[in-house]
């Protein structure tokens, strides 16, 4: 076609054709190539005059030839330029690895309308597309990877990410430290160190798997042992036949049984001390792994080894916090009157907040306790971990299980001694509320370089004190923890407690405990509020009926229905089944007090412990104990006198009268001629003290007396 004819070539400018850097061709309306400037030459390294006379799809070997043409044409039908679309072709025929070009295509018309065909301005921008594909990957892994602590999760977000934008099956593989919080090896490490699979993914999968729980020691002469000498990337191309390849069960479950044609091995290094490895295949059909590819690697491997030393920090921290709050807890659940006890607790990522608590309390009662102090675990990125236990930045850890863990050991020993002033639980949570107050305000008066200044301190609890004897509940709360009982019939009652302010916060609101009636048989569930809000009252009522199960099972299975509570708060569950007290346990006198009281009293006490068939040095020393009580309160009380014994799992002895005033124990001289009944009391009670009710009070004293004790007949 000579330029006369086509009035196309002859407006084109010659050095455009002949000096433009740029791919400019130009073709006719059944797109077939025309001319080329010689830039096309150098992208391709062929003759332009090859090329001449060859249809669009040929030019280029593309990926996508139809989808090509068919843009093409679009552009020569309705006028309309493309600009700067990108398509993927081959320099060589495949299985070579494709480039990606820049391409802008625009219709070629006269002022007549005449179509003359399309011109197409093409740029290689392979290196800009890595460098952009690049970029996305490091920033999807800063979006995505490291947002948990779990060294798990950071190993399969990671292998996701990179088997959608770099690899086509991703590896990731930790050393023992990482998983137990122990101080990694050192780099070099030595050639015995074991690495086991913690991640694998494969593009085109929705999710990674793993790990499967292979390990191996890497060959020093395999690309694994390489990097881990090297302490940086390594790239190889595998003949098919290498020893090394598929070293475990985790590599072939990213194979699936393709053939790599290239391998990137990178470490994970940190301060020093080695992590783990990342794996990278490409199989047949992708490009080998370039230069470029190993710096991504690089920095990559920098920036997650960042977040697995933090998981590994927290992994440490967590171990201590959980050993704190072990420590802090109950052994065993204590053998009490009247009661059948079951607890149970799950460890969360939040150790440290959640404690129980069984109570023997005098008159054969027991105070059940559930609290839980509130930690502040919140997780800050960018940043750093430092050497104190508290990281800072990604996926940072700041030390609140250990202080929360801390707290609660404190809150509990104020509780359990709150308990032995045998106080009323409204009251009892009201002196718990000014004692966790106190420890908020020594907190705030820590250094201001001091983190946990600036944390706040506050905590819910649960008190309720059962009474055998009378077959009651007395119980209030602090927050919104959960209060269940079941009835001997599988009935559910829901306690309706009176709800009170959260311990340690400014609310003034006062606490109010509420009494309620519990028979025999009847089951009790104390739980923290996280575990509550998880099953609610009918969820617990479920796994409670039907009765008669061993309690210890109804407890696991509460538990293990408890799904994600763990996530908002402790999991703390403290069951109890009602037994009462054995017919003829308990019994209760009204004495006249006036002189003839004492006596009246110890002759009461001489014939009840005689039909409970205790020893003689029992009654002998009871005799005492309630003629110096009885005596007392003729002295220096104020009617009715009240005299109640009661024979559980020790002996407890009761004298109650109207007086609001406080015996005190004191040593008498010796030419005091009284002085001494309380001293007397003290020396053969397991232990003493006062109640104060409403009007009045009750001084009581326990008594055991050895294992070989006969319980009252049923």
């Amino acid at each position: 076609m000579s330029a006369a004819e086509n009035p196309a070539e002859g407006l084109t400018l010659e050095a455009l054709l002949s000096r433009s850097p740029l791919g400019l061709h130009i073709f006719d309306a059944d797109l077939r190539l025309v001319r080329s400037n010689p830039a096309t030459a150098a992208m391709r390294g062929r003759d332009v005059r090859d090329l001449v006379g060859l249809p669009l799809r040929d030019v280029f070997p593309l990926k996508d030839p139809d989808a090509v043409e068919a843009l093409a044409r679009s552009v020569l039908t309705d006028g309309r330029p493309v600009l700067e679309r990108r398509i993927r072709a081959f320099t060589d025929p495949p299985p070579a690895p494709t480039r990606t070009y820049s391409v802008s295509l625009f219709r070629l018309r006269s002022q007549a309308g005449t179509l003359y065909g399309l011109a197409a301005i093409v740029v290689d921008v392979t290196e800009l597309a890595v460098a952009e594909a690049g970029a996305q990957v490091l920033g999807a892994i800063r979006a995505q990877v490291g947002a948990s602590l779990e060294a798990l999760d950071i190993c399969r977000e990671l292998a996701d990410v990179l088997a959608a934008g770099m690899a086509d099956a991703v590896v990731v593989e930790v050393v023992d430290a990482l998983m137990t919080g122990d101080d990694p090896p050192l780099f070099p490490p030595p050639g015995y160190v074991a690495l086991h699979g913690m991640a694998v993914g494969r593009r085109g999968s929705d999710r990674s798997g793993g790990p499967l729980g292979s390990s191996h020691v890497p060959d020093a002469a395999s690309p694994f042992g390489l990097a881990l000498t090297r302490g940086r990337p390594v790239t190889v191309r595998p003949t098919g036949e290498d020893a090394w390849l598929h070293p475990t069960a985790d590599h072939a479950a990213a194979l699936r049984g393709a053939t790599p044609v290239a391998v990137l091995v990178a470490p994970f290094i940190l301060r020093g001390t080695l992590l783990g490895l990342l794996i990278l295949y490409r199989c047949e059909g992708s490009p080998a792994f370039t230069d470029e590819d190993a710096e991504l690697a690089a920095t990559v491997t920098d920036y997650v080894a960042l977040c697995l030393d933090n998981s590994r920090r927290y992994t440490r921290e967590h171990a201590v916090a959980a050993t704190v709050q072990r420590r802090f807890l109950p052994r065993a659940p204590q053998s009490v009157a009247g009661l059948e006890i079951a607890q149970g607790h799950l460890p969360t990522h939040r150790a440290g907040g959640g404690w129980y608590d069984v109570i023997p309390l005098p008159g054969a009662r027991t105070a059940l306790v559930v609290g839980e102090v509130h930690g502040d675990d919140d997780v800050h990125r960018d940043g750093e971990a430092h050497g104190d236990g508290e990281a800072h930045g990604n996926g940072e850890v700041r030390g609140d299980g250990i202080h929360t863990a801390a707290t609660m050991g404190q809150l509990r020993t104020a509780l359990r001694c709150l308990a032995s002033l045998d106080l009323e639980p409204d009251e009892l949570l009201a002196r718990l509320d000014e004692t966790t107050r106190q420890l908020a305000a020594e907190r705030r008066a820590l250094p201001a370089a001091d983190p946990l200044r600036d944390r706040a301190l506050t905590a819910s609890c649960l008190c309720a004190v059962y009474d055998p004897a009378s077959g009651s509940l007395t119980a209030a709360r602090a927050g919104n923890p959960g209060l269940v009982l079941v009835s001997p019939d599988g009935a559910l009652t829901e306690a309706d407690l009176p709800e009170g302010p959260t311990l340690g916060t400014s609310e003034t609101a006062p606490f109010a405990a509420s009494r309620m009636s519990v028979p025999d048989g009847t089951v009790l569930a104390l739980t923290t509020p996280a575990l509550y809000a998880a099953l609610g009252a009918r969820g617990l009522h479920a796994r409670l009926v039907p009765g008669g199960r061993p309690l210890r099972d109804q407890c696991d299975e509460v538990l293990l229905a408890s799904g994600d509570a763990g996530q908002a708060g402790a999991v703390v569950l403290l069951l109890g089944r009602a037994a009462g007290l054995a017919r003829d346990a308990a019994v209760e006198w009204v004495l006249d007090a006036d002189e003839q009281a004492p006596a009246r009293a110890r002759s009461l006490v001489r014939a009840q412990l005689g039909r409970w068939g205790l020893p003689e040095e029992a009654v002998y020393a009871t005799e005492l104990v309630v003629s110096e009580l009885v005596t007392n309160v003729v002295r220096y009380g104020d009617p009715p006198c009240r005299l109640r014994l009661i024979h559980a799992d020790s002996l407890s002895v009761e004298v109650s009268d109207g007086a609001d005033t406080s015996p005190h124990l004191r040593h008498a001289r010796t030419t005091d001629e009284c002085g001494r009944g309380l001293y007397i009391v003290s020396q053969l009670a397991d232990r003493w003290g006062v109640r104060f009710a409403t009007t009045g009070k009750t001084v009581w004293v326990e008594q055991a007396f050895g294992d070989g004790d006969e319980q009252p007949a049923s």
